[in-house]
This record gives C-alpha cells, structure tokens and sequence, in this order.
C-alpha cells in the first residue's frame, strides 16, 4: 500500500475482495490493484442489476472508472476541451472553466470584471458606457454638457454647492452609483448663468466685472473716465460726478462748504487762517492724486504725535504709512480687507471666523479637518481620497461600491449579504452549493451537468425523458407505470401478460395467434368463426345454436328430418319428385293442378260437395219414404282464373284488386276514377286540360304555369321567385338589365351566376377555386409534384411548425365537437397554403377509402413507386417509397410506421351514405359518427404513427383528413340548414388557430383570405355508378336488399385504439354504439354471387352487392 500516492478514490468488491485505487500524477489517472484475499462480510451483499459495464458493484450501486457514467457505467464521459482553453482557463467534464476577464466556449473573448453597469456593453475586456455614464465599469454617472459657473456634476446633474456653518453628513445614492456623502450647505455660491464679459463668479450670483463693464452679470459696458474718477466720484457718461466736497476734472480737488471767509482759505475742504513764519520756507503738500501745492509753512503740530511712522501735516493732521489708519494712525489696517466676516486685528491681520483662513479670511476652512490624506477645497468640504468618503473623509469606502445589498466595512471591504461574494459582492453564490460538478452562474444558479437537474443539481436526471408518466429515480433510471417498461419507458407492456403466445405491441395491446383472441389473449378462438349464433367452446370448437351443425355451425341443419327420401340442403329439405312440405312429408301433384282442382295423394281431383238430394230407390224395408240420393258438383272452373284470381265455385273466380270479370281478366282502375274520368285498361283518361294524376285527382292550371311554377291541388299556379301572375308569366325588370346571365330577383336588383359581382353582375370574380382530387384521379405527374413539394416544405419552419403545433394542442379542444371538423379545415388549408408558396401548381389529394373498403390495404396508393406513398412496415419503419426510412423522418424524430391492421377493413359507402343521410336535426349525431366511427378509425386502422399523438407528422394523415373534409362538405351541399348546421352560432376564437372561429371556416367559397375550395368528385365508373345508385335509393331499402359484409365497430381493435388516442368520452362511446348497431345492409357476404352469377371487381372492393344497388336504382 505504501507504493501508492495520491490515493484519490478506493473501493472493494466484497466477496473475494479486490481494493481499486485510483492515483493521479503526470499521465493522468490509473488503476492499481490490491488482492486482500477473501474477506467474509458481515453484512447481506447487494448485486447490481443490470450488471456494471465499465466499473465495478459496490453496495448495489455501480462505482465507475474514470471516464464512465451512468447507472451501469455505460455512458462515456467528456474529458477533453476541443480546441483547447485559451487565456489560462482549465478544461472540467468537456468544458472549459475561465479565469475572470475571460469567457466564450474556449475563454477566448476578454469579458469585463466586475460587469459593465448602467447598460455598458463589454468590448475587447473594456466596458462601453452608455451617454452620460463613466469609469472603468460605467460605475459614475456624469453630466454632459459639463458643468460651468462654480456648479458641481451630483448623480449626473449640475448642482450649486451649499454650505452650512457645521458641516451634517448627508448620504446620497442612485442604483448602480457608489454612495455618496455631501453636506447639505446654504446659500449657494454658484452663478445660475454665466458671468459674461470676462467676469468671474464669487458667490451666489454675484459676479466681479472686468473694468468698463458692471451690472449683476457683467452685461453693462460702461463709459471710461480718464484718467479714473477720485475720491469717491462717478464716471457717467465719460466725465465724473463727484461727492460733495470735491470737484475738478476726476474729482482731486477738496473744496470747503460753505466758502471760506474772513481771509480763510481752503486746505484740503477745512478753512484754515493762514501762518507765516519770519522766513518763508517752502512746504511741499501732496495728497494722494492731488498735484504737489507750494504753500506757505506754519507751524502746526499734530498732537497726539502721529505713531506708527505716520507723519504729521503742516494742517496738523497724520498722513499714515500703508497698512495703518486712525487720526493719529494708532490702528493697524488690513489690506486687503479681511472677508467673510472677518476682523482686523491691532495688529493688522484678519480675525477670521469659524470656517475660514488665510491672510484675509479668503480661504474656506474644513471643520473639522478633512481625515485619510484628503484635501479642503475653496468652498469648504473635503475632496478626499480614492477608499475614503465622509464630510471629513473619515469613512473607508470600498471601490468599486459594494453590490446587491452588501455593506461596505470601516475597513473598506464589502460585507456581502447571503448568495453573494467577490471583493465587492458582485457575484452570485449558489445556496447550498452546486452538486455533482454543477458551476454556479452570475446569477445565482446552479449550471448542472448532464444527467443532473435540480436547483442546486441535486437531482439525477433521466436521458431521455422519462415518458408515459414514468419518474426519474435518484440512480438517474426510470421508475415506470404500470404497463410501461423500456429504459425511459417507451414501451408499452400488456398487462396482465400476453398468453398463448401472443406478442405484445409498443402500444401495450396483445396481438394474438390464430386462434386466440381476448384482451390479453386468454380466450380460444375458433378459426372459422362460428356462425349463426353459434359459441366457441374453451376448447376451440363450435356449440351450434338449434338448427345449425358443422365445424363452425355453418350448415343449416333440417328439423324435423327431411322424410320420403328428401335431403336437408342449408336447412331446408331438398324433396324427391312426387314430395312436398316443410320436410317432405306431402306427395304432390306433377304437374300441379289447375282450375281449382285439388291435388290428393298425388292425383289431381276435381273437389265435389253436396248440392242437393233426390229421390231414389225405395226406401229400407218397413220405410214409407223412398232414400234420398246425395247429388254432387264439381266446384273448380273449367278455365284458369286469371291475373291471380283465385277459383271459389264452379267457374267462379275471386279477383285480386285492380281486377274484375268472370276470370279476373278485366283491369280495372283503383281508387276510382274521379272528377269525370274513365277507366280504360286499368288507367283512368283524365277530362283533357282540366284534371291530371293517376285517378285524375289533381286539377291542372290553364294555361300552364310558366317559369318552374308548380300548379297546386286547387288549379292556381305556385311561382317559384322572382315570377308572378296568374300562371307566373311576370317577371320584375331591372334597369340596367343584367349581365352575364344574372336574373333578376327583384325590381332593380339582380342575383348573380357564380364567377361574377356587383349590382348588375358586371364585374368578373378573380379568384378561382382551388381544386382537390381523389389521389387514384390524379395523373402520375400531378402525384409526383404533390409529393416532392410536400417533402421540399417538410423542410421548412413553416409546415414543421404547424405539424408539431397539432402534437401540442392535442388534447386542447381540437378532437372536440365544437372545434374538430372547423379547426382541420383550417389546418388543411394551412398545409395548403405553404405548399402553394413552394409550388403554385400543387394540387391537394384524398384518398377516397369507401371505393376500396374490403380491401383497403391493396389499393394502388400503398404502391412502392415514387409516385405513391409506399407500404405496410409491420409495426416498423416503412420501407418502400418515397418516405421510407433513410429518405424521411418525422419533425419529432424517427422513421414514418405503419402497422395495417390487416384482419379489418374501413367504413363502405354504405355507412357514410348513411351517417350523411343523418338529418340537420340531429347533427350532434352526425359529428359524432364522422369522427369517432369514420375518423378515429381509419387513423389506428393504418396505425403505427398515425395512432400517435405525432399523426400529423404522417403523410398519410392529409390524405385521410382531406377526405373528412369532403364528407362534411357533401353534408353542407344537401341544404342551407346542412351548410351552417351548429357551427354558425360558434364566432370564438378556436385553440391555436390564428384568432379564426368555427364560423369562419364554414364557408368553402369564403375561406379565410377569400380563398374558395372546391372537392372534385372521384370519376372512375364504380364511383360513378355508386354515387347515381346512392341517390336514388333509400338507405332503409339499401339496409333490407342489398348485401354486404358484415362489419363490427364494437369488437375492432383500431376502433378502440382510436377511442383511448382521441379520448371519446363514455358517453359519446355508449350513444356512438347504439347508433353504429343500426343495420345498413343485409349481412349475407362474402361468397355470395352476384345476379350474374359472379362477384363484380367493384363488389370485391366496396364489400357490398353493388350489382343488387344498381338494380334497384334503375327500378325506379
């Protein structure tokens, strides 16, 4: 054991136990083995079943080498990244996990850390802001056009700055924007709009100007006085104003007021008494902007003594140094003057106030002091660092700002609320974590491997899906139904178990051998079937009803026995000549006997009776009276009674009806003659021009009614519309007249020939209506395009999307009365529709499958020619064709399967001339039988995908459909109740159908978009004669004359198959059998010969008498 490092996995298969380790090192995993010997367990051993493929059964369960999956290890798992992961990312389970910064199949597209926020978009690892949006991740919102005047950019909007005496926090944020701390301040000290002319803002709206410009923004261009006006004056308009006690030119003149008096004069605005000395000296006065002035010195002194090197005037005043003031220059000035309320000081500097500095209180003051290296700015609030925020930057911030909730520490890092982290909470965690290999995405959930599912990939998944209502067990395996098995349960089983070697089918359905029969095949059969009524016994055999013998009760038997010689021949005795009777018990007469002679013993006799009695020979010894001779007569004619008279007498005959004379040879009129007319051979001749009808019992109009008028029983003319008058011989007029054989129906107003419109039918209709064949009508290259444009569109989104759309909307009200006829003539013409766009020529087929009936699976359409649809696949793919396996595949996958149930044929024309001889009425009764007897039979009748919910991915399935169709639409022909029977009232939007309503599709001529349909009726001379026949003969003289083979909806597999796959109610099935049971013909085929003597080509594949129909139809 010692040998072996990097133990990454052990395990030991008990019994003789044998310890797999597995190692990692520089060539990847290997296996070593390690023989312990035989170890007996202490515990019960569990196999695995099935057993394991590329592993080894530890406790039941398969332990799997590397590389391998799967309940039994069978499944390979992906190691290798094709291609390589680029930019350091590292390969896991077939794909490549990046490092951050990078992403795509391979980490070969630099992504952005953290996200691009504010709708960034990641570019070549940079983020891409949006307008008005900044920073490394578009973290900053920024203002555009940037601001101006002093106004500062806050969460993307220029702001005036305002400041408080002391500073209070105030914490501002915007989603996606780091925190930010301002303190809230007034008044502003910004400029609302520009300061114009080169002035500069220095508070909240007020601006320094320039020289030669003034007003609150600068906007005043003034007048310039040069030089500048002194002492206090104005400059208007180019010349100065001065303040009183000044003038000259700019102002620098001191002038007294009032004037000077006395021999005073003027110095420097005070009138002074001039002072000589004994010698003059000269004294130089100046003032500032005043000319030098020579003037006579005296001797004035300045007390106190000017301080501070100020130096006394000969006025006595002190002319002070810069920087003090005063009148004896005693205090110490400012300069410049100290601002924002700031005093000066004895000594000459600013006492500023609380928030200011500097040598004249200019600077704004942090207070307290900005923290962490940041820096005070001019307008009193600090500018701190990157990592620091705060009035005084005393915060540590975390950069970029935390996310999704997190809270940023004192020592900038981010506290990330649960289901995040990263350094600044910018990634979703998974909680709890990601089983099973499953990552964890960006947004908080778990990416599960293959073969896992669950929100945090918890759960072992089945692949594929499990179906039928099976449940995906923890081990990743199917738990089936009841009555499914299979891997993922794709295969029906038969429950209870097929016997007697039946096979069960995929559908769960037992398909018996011959001789078998039952729901799971438990029952013998007998093969024939009995007949007649007769029981098949356990044993195989045939328990015949009274009266019939044979193996399977198919010879009728005599009872009692056929007697004089006479043999029993399909019950009925079959005499020797000279023998008559129920069983040959009477001789008879040969030949028979006539004129009312009686056949006795076999000789014919003339039958006597007594008429009357004569006197004879004496009487009887002793008697007086002489005997009485019984005298008698013959009582049969001499001649036939004709016409089916009977002979009651002697030469007297008893007259059918209708006839009369001595022999019933006169035909006679029945009823009688009326209204004066004579009976001549049985017929009555009518007064002419008066009286008309069989016993002249119906007056004629005179003169006769004209325009299809109808005369009535009273002789009055009945018009047919738009006609009038006496013998319908007025019509209205239209003015203009009609066109194009239109008829006018009333004054002015005309009804128009189908093909034209408008008032008076002058405008030609454009559309022209699509046709539909029967599919054996069509030519071969009519078929040929029908079918490779159906497979070139079978490629396209278009039609795969209406096929799969009848899949999903199943069992959504689409097999339903209300919707099931209107919603697949919408469907159809959907189909329609995307074929003719790939074709303009296409024509749609039906299979007419009422002419091939009783041998619906040898029809030419199942034909192996490119033309045709191919055949049979025996519950497997179709094989031969143009949509065999290899050359067409479903939309859900797979071949094409059909599985004709070939012990069974489809409904004749004999059943659906009598469900569309159903009156309007009773149309539920009607819709019922088109779609469960007809409809869901012929679908599960082919079988294999057309007895799945994938039917319409079959091409069969528009052959069969587009013939439902027809149906209904013979159905609308027979009235204008027929035609807008129940669905008329239906204007809701029907499932999945575009927003249509049953109303919209009622009309053929009038489909959605204008489109007009028209069904061709199929033209060989069977279908021809069939339709002539059908029309003229009652379906309850059809039911009573003409044979057929019997055919049962209540024992047809398919028929019940069909039930379950389109879910026909209980009750719909109990009213769809009481009306199947109704008898539509005599069930005496097959074998029976025709009135020729042979059975037709036609009556072999409509599975009735056709001959017989024909028969009666030409009777009438």
């Amino acid at each position: 054991m010692s040998s072996v490092s990097n133990v990454t996995l052990a395990a030991c298969v008990f019994m003789t136990v044998t310890c797999l380790v597995y190692s990692s090192n520089a060539q990847g995993p290997g296996i070593g083995s390690i023989d312990l010997g035989p170890i007996e367990p202490d515990f019960p051993i569990r196999t695995c079943s099935p057993r394991c493929e590329n592993g080894f059964c530890v406790g039941g369960r398969c332990l799997c080498q590397p590389g391998f999956t799967g309940r039994t290890c069978s499944n390979t798992i992906i190691t290798v990244c094709y291609g390589g992961c680029a930019n350091g990312g590292t390969c896991r389970y077939g794909s490549c996990s990046c490092r951050p910064g990078y992403s795509g199949s391979s980490c070969q597209i630099p992504s952005c850390s953290p996200s691009c926020a504010n709708g960034g978009t990641c570019v070549s690892g940079k983020c891409r802001c949006r307008s008005g949006y900044s920073g490394s991740y578009c973290q900053t919102r920024v203002c555009t056009p940037s601001c101006r005047n002093g106004q500062i950019c806050i969460l993307g909007q220029c702001r005036c700055p305002r400041f408080l005496d002391g500073p209070e926090p105030l914490g501002i944020s915007e989603p996606g924007v780091p925190e930010i701390d301002l303190v809230p301040f007034y008044p502003a000290v910004c400029c609302s709009r520009s300061c114009l002319n080169g002035g500069t803002c220095i508070g909240y709206n007020r601006c320094r100007c320039r020289s030669g410009y003034s007003g609150q923004y600068c906007q005043t261009k003034v007048p310039s006085c040069l030089p500048s006006c002194a002492n206090g004056g104005t400059c208007v308009s180019g010349q100065c104003r001065c303040r009183s006690g000044y003038s000259g030119g700019y102002c620098q003149t001191r002038v007294c007021t009032p004037a000077c008096q006395n021999g005073q004069i003027c110095i420097l605005g005070q009138c002074l008494c001039p002072r000589f000395p004994d010698g003059p000296v000269p004294l130089g006065i100046s003032e500032p902007g005043v000319p030098e002035i020579d003037l006579v010195p005296f001797s004035r002194t300045c007390s106190p003594a000017c301080r501070n090197g100020g130096l006394c005037t000969s006025y006595g005043t002190c002319n002070c140094r810069s920087g003090y003031t005063g009148s004896y220059c005693q205090t110490r000035t400012c300069s410049p003057a100290c601002r924002y309320g700031g005093t000066c000081t004895s000594y000459g500097t600013c006492n500023c106030r609380s928030g200011y500095t500097g040598t004249y209180c200019q600077t704004r003051t942090c207070s307290p002091a900005c923290r962490n290296g940041g820096t005070c700015t001019s307008y009193g609030t600090c500018n701190c660092r990157s990592g620091f925020s705060g009035s005084y930057c005393q915060t540590r911030t975390c950069s970029p700002a935390c996310r999704n909730g997190g809270t940023c520490t004192s020592y900038g890092t981010c506290n990330c609320r649960s289901g995040f982290s990263g350094s600044y909470c910018q990634t979703r965690t998974c909680s709890p974590a990601c089983r099973n290999g499953g990552t964890c995405t960006s947004y908080g959930t778990c990416n599960c491997r293959s073969g896992y599912t669950g929100s945090y990939c918890q759960t072992r998944t089945c692949s594929p899906a499990c179906r039928y209502g099976g449940t995906c067990t923890s081990y990743g395996t199917c738990n089936c139904r009841s009555g499914y098995t299979g891997t993922y349960c794709q295969t029906r089983t038969c429950s209870p178990a097929c016997r007697n070697g039946g096979r069960c089918t995929s559908y769960g359905t037992c398909i018996c051998r011959s001789g078998y029969t039952g729901t799971y095949c438990q029952t013998r059969t007998c093969s024939p079937a009995c007949r007649n009524g007769g029981t098949c016994t356990a044993y195989g055999t045939c328990n015949c009803k009274s009266g019939y013998t044979g193996t399977y009760c198919q010879i009728r038997s005599c009872s009692p026995s056929c007697a004089n010689g006479g043999k029993c021949v399909s019950g009925k005795c079959r005499c020797t000549y000279g023998y008559g009777g129920s069983y040959c018990q009477t001789k008879v007469c040969r030949p028979s006997c006539q004129y009312g002679q009686v056949c006795i013993s076999g000789r014919c006799q003339c039958p006597r009776f007594l008429d009357r009695q004569v006197r004879g020979l004496p009487g009887r010894p002793g008697s007086q009276e002489p005997e009485r001779l019984p005298i008698y007569r013959p009582v049969c004619c001499s001649k036939s009674c004709l016409n089916g008279g009977t002979c009651i007498g002697y030469n007297r005959c008893k007259c059918r009806s209708g006839y009369s004379g001595q022999y019933c040879q006169t035909k006679v009129c029945s009823p009688a003659c009326r209204n004066g007319g004579t009976c001549r051979n049985g017929k009555c001749v009518c007064k002419k021009g008066y009286y008309t009808g069989s016993y002249c019992q119906t007056r004629l109009c005179s003169p006769a009614c004209r325009n299809g008028g109808t005369c009535t029983p009273y002789g009055t003319c009945n018009c047919r519309s738009p006609y009038t008058g006496s013998y319908c011989q007025l019509s209205p007029t239209c003015y203009p007249r009609c066109e194009n054989g239109g008829t006018c129906i009333r004054n002015n107003r005309c009804s128009c020939p189908s093909g034209f419109t408008g008032s008076r039918c002058q405008n030609a209709v454009q559309t022209a209506c699509r046709v539909r064949m029967e599919i054996h009508d069509m030519t071969q290259a009519q078929r040929q395009l029908y079918i490779d444009t159906y497979k070139t569109a079978y490629g396209q989104p278009a039609l795969r999307t209406l096929l799969r759309s009848h899949a999903i909307n199943f069992a959504a009200g689409i097999h339903t009365r209300n919707q099931f006829l209107p919603w697949h003539r919408w469907f159809i013409l959907e189909l329609e529709n995307i074929l003719l766009a790939v074709n303009s020529n296409v024509i749609l087929p039906y299979w007419d499958w009422t002419l091939h009936s009783a041998a619906p699976w040898s029809a030419p359409l199942w034909g192996s020619a490119s033309h045709w649809y191919g055949g049979d696949g025996s519950g497997s793919c179709v094989t031969t064709g143009p949509f065999r396996s290899g050359q067409f595949s479903l939309v859900s996958g797979g071949c094409l399967r059909r599985d004709f149930d070939l012990t069974e044929t489809t409904p004749s024309a004999l059943v659906v001339n009598d469900i569309l001889s159903t009156p309007v009425s009773s149309f539920n009764d009607f819709e019922l039988r088109v779609r469960g007897e007809l409809h869901d039979t012929v679908h599960c009748r082919i079988h294999g995908t057309m007895c799945t919910l994938d039917a319409a991915e079959s091409p069969d399935f528009f052959l069969h459909h587009v013939f439902i169709d027809k149906l209904w639409a013979d159905y609308q022909a027979r009235s204008t109740a027929h035609h807008d029977a129940h669905f008329s009232s239906l204007g809701s939007a029907m499932t999945a159908a575009g927003g249509h309503s049953a109303q919209d599709m009622i009309d053929l001529n009038n489909q959605p978009g204008g489109v007009c349909v028209r069904y061709e009726q199929p033209s060989s001379s069977t279908a021809r004669q069939l339709r002539r026949a059908l029309s003229r003969v009652a379906p309850s003289v059809i039911a009573k004359r003409v044979s057929c083979q019997p055919q049962s909806l209540d024992v047809s597999r398919a028929v019940q198959q069909g039930q379950e796959l389109f879910r026909v109610s209980a009750s719909e099935r109990s009213r769809l059998s009481s009306l199947v049971s109704k008898q539509v013909c005599r069930s005496a085929m097959p074998g029976q010969a025709g009135p020729s003597g042979a059975r037709t080509t036609a009556t072999a594949n409509l599975g009735f008498d056709l001959n017989t129909l024909v028969s009666l139809a030409n009777a009438k």
